[in-house]
């Protein structure tokens, strides 16, 4: 298994985050593709800008695949971009996932909590 290591974003960093999550958000409702809005974000750091998206479309996958019961062919249609974009973020998100939860048992083992 291996590590994740999230990034701490500095407060300049939180506040590039929350304000390009709205712009893909609004950008979205508004119609465009996962690619057109990406391209709306004016980020110099490519490393954040592609921490945010790939953030972003984690999100989507869970607002729209677990809580709107839309399939990730469907997913992938409303965000414009292939099934195999879709899958393979979905992947990633759900490996996240395990490897976080399986990191908070541990913690909770060793102060006896398990």
């Amino acid at each position: 298994m291996e590590d994740i290591k999230y990034k701490e974003y500095t407060k300049e960093e939180s506040r590039i985050y929350d304000q390009a999550m709205e712009i893909l958000k609004k950008s979205m409702d508004q119609g465009l593709s996962f690619d057109d809005a990406v391209l709306r974000l004016d980020i110099a750091d490519e490393e954040l800008k592609r921490l945010i998206c790939d953030d972003f479309m984690k999100i989507f996958i869970v607002q729209f695949h677990y809580e709107k019961g839309l399939g990730l062919k469907d997913v992938a249609k409303r965000l414009g971009i292939t099934h195999e974009r879709v899958t393979e973020a979905h992947k990633a998100m759900l490996q996240d996932v395990q490897i976080t939860s399986i990191a908070e048992y541990h913690k909770g083992i060793s102060k006896g909590q398990a």
